[in-house]
């Protein structure tokens, strides 16, 4: 079987081919949760983030015009699902679930302070303005180039850079007002 890459699926699915557009949706679903959860935080939430923007994607695949990579404006859209959710949640209740309460682990090796750590970390980036924390999940959990991000999220690429900036400098003020309540 010939692999297709994404402009191919795109153009058969938009023409209404089912499969191409599950063939699209399985390359895909992977990253979409990912940027999901990375965005919110909060498993169970990002399974419906992933799944909102699953159908969003179906809604309109019609409306992507190849002026980008595929990936480029999916990232936008699952950002904008992401953004919905919230808001939609938000005028419902209040979160029940801390934010990465349910972070799991990669290496076991870590130490119960460095575990509090990273969650302080992984705290003090969802406490962050929404421009930041999508622009802290592009650049630096998904690891694309502030051009990349810029193109995402329609800015400016100076733009991406200060917000980094402004990020790193929040999160280092929140950790440290942790760090000085801890030991203080």
């Amino acid at each position: 079987m010939i692999k297709r890459d994404d402009d191919e699926l795109v153009s058969e699915a938009q023409s209404g081919n089912r499969q191409a557009f599950a063939g699209l949706l399985e390359r895909h679903y992977g990253l979409m949760f990912k940027v999901a959860y990375q965005w919110c935080g909060v498993r169970e939430d990002a399974e419906d983030i992933a799944q909102d923007a699953s159908i969003k994607l179906a809604q309109n695949i019609s409306g992507f015009m190849f002026e980008s990579a595929f990936t480029t404006w999916l990232y936008r859209l699952v950002i904008n699902c992401a953004k919905d959710y919230y808001k939609a949640k938000n005028r419902r209740n209040s979160r029940e679930t801390p934010m990465y309460e349910d972070a799991v682990y990669i290496s076991e090796d870590l130490t119960p302070e460095q575990k509090l750590s990273h969650k302080d970390t992984l705290k003090a980036i969802s406490d962050l303005p929404e421009t930041l924390r999508e622009t802290v999940v592009l650049v630096c959990w998904q690891g694309m180039t502030h051009a990349e991000a810029s193109d995402v999220l329609d800015c400016e690429e100076g733009t991406i850079s200060w917000r980094i900036h402004e990020a790193r400098k929040k999160i280092a003020e929140t950790l440290e007002i942790k760090k000085v309540k801890r030991h203080g």
